[in-house]
C-alpha cells in the first residue's frame, strides 16, 4: 500500500482527530515529507479536509488534515 492510500485509511480510522504532517508522519512510520505529500493528495478529494488548526496529537497550530 502506497503512502497515500495508507494516510486515507488510517484518517478514515482516526475520524474527528486532526493531523499536522508530522504527526501523521509519525503515526504511518513514514517521512514528513512523505507525510506532507500524502497529505496534500488524500485533501484533495472531498473525503478530507486541509485547513490550519491545531494538531489533535501535538497541540500545534498548523497545516492539519481530517477525515470529513
Amino acid at each position: 500500500m502506497i503512502a497515500r492510500e495508507r494516510t486515507a485509511v488510517f484518517l478514515m480510522a482516526n475520524r474527528g482527530r486532526e493531523l499536522c504532517d508530522r504527526c501523521l508522519a509519525r503515526a504511518l512510520g513514514i517521512d514528513p515529507s512523505t507525510g506532507y505529500r500524502a497529505a496534500e493528495k488524500v485533501a484533495r478529494t472531498d473525503a478530507f479536509i486541509r485547513r490550519y488548526g491545531d494538531c489533535s496529537d501535538c497541540g500545534a497550530s498548523r497545516l492539519v488534515t481530517r477525515a470529513a
